[in-house]
Order: C-alpha cells, then structure tokens, then sequence
C-alpha cells in the first residue's frame, strides 16, 4: 500500500477545450440599487442560484 499514493497526478490534452457554443452568456441581470446589480450566467449551478436567490429575496419561502 506504500507504493500507492493518495494524490494522483493527471494531466489533460491542451486540445479539449470548451466549444464556443459554451460560452459563458448573461443569462438574468437583477438591479438591486443605484449600485448594486447582480448578474447570472447561464451554466450556474443549481445550488448556486438557490442561494443567490435566497440571498436576494429573504423574505421569500
């Protein structure tokens, strides 16, 4: 078991790039103030949004 390590190192072709169509776009922009906004890109985790959510409207169930 000594041999074996916990961490093992990988490493990824240069070419496995994320296609264009994946990009990150604006999804939802939210103006909460005179300076404060809050913008979503699409591809945002659920858990994520969730909490944002949460976060802007407290008083919402």
């Amino acid at each position: 078991m000594e041999d074996k390590p916990d961490i093992v190192r990988i490493k990824l072709d240069q070419d496995h790039r994320r296609p264009e169509t994946y990009a990150a776009t604006r999804a939802l922009q939210l103006k909460l103030g005179n300076n404060k906004t809050v913008i979503v890109y699409n591809h945002i985790q659920g858990y994520i949004l969730d909490a944002l959510m949460k976060a802007v409207f407290n008083d919402a169930h």
